[in-house]
């Protein structure tokens, strides 16, 4: 067993990256301690998201705080903390802080390896 405790572990900015738009920070919880599951804290300040894209894994999003907005194709929805999404393999879709004017953190849980995500234009 290993534990990561809250005070472990860096956050850096993610801002420029080209999958993010806006002011985004990210703290990678999952790295050294299992190669079985890739899992890390962002966090979105208010009006900053990703990019459209897409996993070749599904992807699940725990909303742990604030107010953030996720979509896909011609949905939308408002998350605040406790929800959780499901993205499935594939699906092309954003989320983030978007215009709720609140910021947001989630985790966002993938399988490792199998392809990398892709930005869409």
């Amino acid at each position: 067993m290993r534990v990561l405790k809250a005070g472990d572990g860096e956050t850096v900015e993610r801002t420029g990256a080209p999958i993010f738009e806006g002011t985004v920070h990210g703290r990678a919880l999952s790295e050294g301690l299992t190669d079985q599951v890739s899992a890390s804290l962002v966090h979105f300040s208010p009006g900053a998201k990703t990019r459209p894209h897409r996993h070749p894994h599904d992807q699940l999003l725990y909303i742990v705080s604030g107010i953030g907005k996720v979509g896909a194709n011609d949905e939308e929805h408002t998350v605040t903390a406790g929800d959780f999404v499901v993205i499935p393999a594939g699906e092309s879709h954003w989320h983030g802080a978007a215009d709720t004017g609140s910021p947001m953190t989630h985790m966002t849980i993938l399988l490792p390896g199998g392809g990398e995500t892709i930005v869409e234009q």
